[in-house]
């Protein structure tokens, strides 16, 4: 007997072979079942987290509508078609309906949803040209409403897509039957597995002799999209109908219908796969996925089996070909007349020369997704099961911000040579950030001239030298009471001639730009003309040590050295960590801890997710950043920034060059009260293009700027207490007297402005007041 049978109770070895066999089938089908539920679990789970990721949606915030705000500026006539808002021709009656007059417009706001529910209400706008002048609602006043903010993308995007999630009911009915006439007629009938459709594919493909039908249902292809590959296998094929199975006992037809058609390959826009039906109704039409034509929605319906054999891009033949087939499906099955029919099929099908962007921001929403991670922990959306995040863009402003990126670069290519680089492969990049100076939140953001070419976030993760766009922090420092009285003032003077710094066991001497020195200047006149012999000066005189201070209390982070050079911003930082350094400059001397992007979070059921919320400290005294204002203002007024206002820059706005000695990055930051802009211009290999700020980044700066601002007026700059203005003689800085032959109105901090002028007037000045004091006592 063997060893095996040995040790098995007596009783067993007498039993019945029979009873043993069953015994062992029983074993290995309750293994066979444990093993199963174990693959289910573990699969569903899979599923249940991309359908999590993909059911958080990214939503910019509402336009604003408030007096001031220029509605064609704004575009608002085409962000109510993205919205789906119908134009009546009468005082609209229901949500989603607006009407229009020369001087009015009413929109009847389906609400803002955020707390799990809408409050629509009908708000009028009253109009005086095409700038807002009165909201009210109800004939009740308002100080301002918003639209209800637009899908910018979802949590799930995977790296290298072209994605934009689109609700099932923004969906027109004529994309839905397109898409189940071609795929899955049978699609709200059957289990997940359709066995007729099966059937019927492999009779119609044994009588073809090839294949021309597939038996795959809707739900047998999203799990083959999510779960498990196309390999074609026998046993993969099983797994895929099991799992369609327990999917439909999981989810709604509904929740399967709009997962597949968000997440549908549908072609190529260069090296982004295009993903789901938003993104290639934008990318092959320029149009939203609720205005598809019949004609579109089954040219797209048709796609999803071969995308690329049927591109109207790379193949319209074929494409009108499938669409027709597409169209005759649906005729024989009765979704569309023969009208209907005969009409789609004339349309011809209009080719972009190339597929269009499909989603909107595309570096903004990968900042937020990073965003939601850092404050709320990673996996937390995986967790939670979809939640709607509502973020600061402000989607006028965003494409303003490309065009102007797209227009600068351009223009830059074909009027410097050496904005060319030597490797054509290599074009020259762009980075352009706008926040909100008041709450430090991210209005808009480019981060590169082309994120098809380049996912590559330069705004956010780029290290370059700032170069003299660095220099308001140490004049800052000179002109701020940190320990007692400020160093200088605006009026002081410094030697701007060629000096020469013992550094470690070498010598170093900075340069101005052209190598060109203006000798004895005031301080204002250092920073406009961005004069770097006496920043240097002003840097040895304080000490680095209260630049690095100064530096460090507004927000600069990077590593900064204690030497000459760093005064002249020869260290690396990010265009975002620069763009929060200048944010006291603009608001107050309120420094935000972190630049964010994301306001609120909110779970499907309505529940508000607890965002921790950045700190905001007191950087420095009102004064002192409204001073620093103050001579920002006067580099755009005869600075190195003067040019903005030739570009058509209007109104309160300050701001700053920046320009490496090598010519390898150029810069400008500028402000005005209620939006701050920072464009960065370079290649990425470090390559010197031998632009200075003002030539390649403040152009751009300008264009976006400007229309900005006519979107978006800007009030003055709030001159706060303990800010002084005195008229200053020109020639030795001291408080003029009427005497005085050069007179300039500066700004001071409160006690600090110079004592009176004893050059001019003297004994003079005396003897006239007392002739006029005895003239006055005469006619008395």
């Amino acid at each position: 007997m063997s060893p095996l049978l040995r040790a098995l109770p007596a009783r067993l070895r007498r039993a019945n072979p029979l009873v043993l066999t069953l015994l062992a089938a029983g074993v290995v089908l309750g293994l066979a079942l444990t093993g199963l539920v174990t693959y289910t679990a573990i699969e569903l789970a899979r599923f249940d987290r991309v359908t999590a990721r993909h059911a958080t949606f990214i939503y910019a915030a509402g336009q604003p509508l408030a007096p001031g705000i220029n509605v064609r500026a704004v575009d608002l006539e085409g962000t109510l078609a993205r919205l789906r808002y119908r134009e009546v021709p009468m005082s609209p009656t229901a949500p989603g309906q607006f009407y229009r007059t020369d001087d009015a417009w009413e929109v009847f706001l389906r609400g803002i949803e955020e707390r799990g529910g809408r409050r629509s209400a009908r708000a009028r706008l009253e109009l005086e040209g095409d700038r807002i002048a009165r909201v009210t609602s109800e004939d009740e006043p308002l100080e301002a409403t918003a639209l209800e903010p637009e899908v910018l993308a979802s949590a799930g995007d995977r790296p290298g897509e072209d994605y934009r999630p689109v609700r099932l009911g923004e969906m027109p009915l004529v994309l839905l039957h397109a898409v189940l006439g071609a795929e899955d007629h049978r699609f709200f009938e059957h289990g997940g597995v359709d066995l007729r459709g099966l059937l019927r594919a492999v009779w119609v493909n044994l009588r073809a002799g090839r294949v021309t039908q597939g038996g795959s249902t809707i739900t047998q292809q999203l799990v083959k999209n999510r779960l498990l590959g196309s390999q074609r296998t026998f046993g993969r094929k099983l797994r895929e109908a099991w799992l369609a199975a327990v999917l439909e006992w999981r989810y709604t037809k509904e929740q399967i219908l709009e997962a597949y058609l968000n997440e549908a390959y549908l072609g190529q826009r260069g090296s982004l796969a295009i993903r789901g039906v938003g993104s290639a109704a934008r990318a092959y039409f320029r149009k939203e996925v609720h205005q598809l034509t019949l004609a579109e929605a089954a040219l797209l319906a048709g796609m999803v089996r071969a995308p690329n054999s049927y591109s109207p891009v790379l193949n319209p033949d074929r494409a009108r070909q499938r669409r027709d087939v597409v169209l005759a499906r649906m005729r024989s099955l009765g979704r569309i007349s023969e009208v209907e029919y005969q009409t789609a099929r004339r349309e011809p099908i209009r080719l972009q020369s190339a597929p269009a962007p499909g989603q909107s921001a595309p570096y903004f929403a990968d900042y937020v997704r990073q965003e939601i991670e850092h404050r709320l922990g990673d996996g937390i959306i995986d967790a939670r099961g979809g939640a709607r995040v509502f973020t600061s863009l402000d989607l006028a402003l965003q494409r303003l911000a490309e065009a102007a990126v797209k227009r600068g670069l351009e223009r830059l290519e074909g009027n410097w040579p050496g904005a060319r680089g030597k490797d054509p492969a290599e074009r020259l990049q762009a980075a352009l950030i706008a926040l909100d100076p008041e709450t430090g939140q991210i209005r808009a953001l480019v981060g590169g001239r082309d994120y098809q070419t380049s996912q590559f976030n330069r705004a956010v993760l780029a290290r370059r030298q700032p170069g003299s766009a660095f220099k308001p922090f140490v004049f800052l420092a000179a002109l701020r009471r940190a320990s007692g009285e400020p160093a200088f003032t605006a009026a002081t003077f410094v030697d701007d001639t060629p000096l020469t710094l013992d550094v470690g066991d070498k010598e170093w001497s900075p340069r101005n730009y052209e190598d060109r020195y203006e000798g004895r200047v005031t301080v204002r006149r250092a920073l406009e003309q961005s004069l770097n012999a006496a920043t240097v000066r002003i840097a040895q005189e304080i000490g680095l040590g209260a630049v690095i201070e100064t530096a460090r209390a507004l927000g600069i982070a990077s590593p900064l050295s204690p030497v000459p050079a760093m005064a002249l911003g020869a260290f690396e930082a990010t265009p975002l960590e620069l763009a929060r350094a200048y944010l006291p400059f603009a608001n107050g001397g309120v420094r935000a801890e972190t630049v964010t992007s994301v306001r609120a979070v909110w779970e499907d059921d309505g529940g508000a997710v607890a965002l921790p919320e950045p700190e905001l400290q007191q950087a420095v005294p009102t004064a002192e950043a409204y001073l620093m204002t103050s001579l920002l203002q006067g580099v755009i007024v005869s600075g190195t920034g003067a040019s903005a206002r030739t570009l058509g820059v209007a109104g309160p706005v300050a701001g700053k060059t920046g320009t490496t000695n090598d010519g390898r990055d150029a810069w400008f930051v500028g402000y005005a009260p209620n939006l701050l802009a920072l464009v960065w211009v370079g290649f990425d290999s470090g390559e010197p293009h031998g632009l200075s700020g003002a030539q390649a980044a403040l152009p751009i700066w300008a264009d976006f700027m400007r229309q900005a601002l006519e979107a978006y007026p800007a009030p003055d700059f709030d001159v706060p207490p303990g800010v002084t203005r005195v008229d200053i003689d020109l020639t030795n800085g001291r408080t003029a007297n009427r005497f005085c032959p050069v007179v300039v109105r500066e700004t001071f901090l409160e006690g600090t402005a110079p004592p009176p002028c004893q050059e001019h007037g003297g004994m003079g000045e005396q003897i006239v007041d007392w002739w006029r004091k005895f003239f006055h006592w005469l006619r008395r």
